[in-house]
């Protein structure tokens, strides 16, 4: 069994081109899965343990996380991981 420190968190992984990255927050496992095709925009969906939690994709330029609350953005690309953030707090 991993020890669970050696796990990755959400500051270790970079969103993946294609497929899926793992990662840990709070003792529960988050895979991001890239979703589209290479001729669409770029999108993500957001999983908690299997569990659908946001979708993730770029509008007018900025990364938006789709959940039940309002949409959050950010301005560039290296701080998707805010969006992340705050869609699993």
């Amino acid at each position: 069994m991993t020890n669970q420190d050696d796990q990755p968190t959400i500051n270790d992984v970079e969103l993946p081109k294609s497929g899926e990255a793992t990662f840990w927050r709070e003792g529960v496992q988050h895979t991001i899965r890239a979703d589209g095709t290479e001729d669409s925009e770029p999108s993500y969906s957001l999983h908690a343990e299997e569990a659908l939690i946001a979708h993730i994709s770029r509008r007018e330029g900025k990364w938006v996380g789709d959940t039940v609350e309002p949409s959050r953005q950010v301005a560039s690309d290296s701080d998707w991981r805010q969006v992340v953030i705050d869609v699993t707090d």
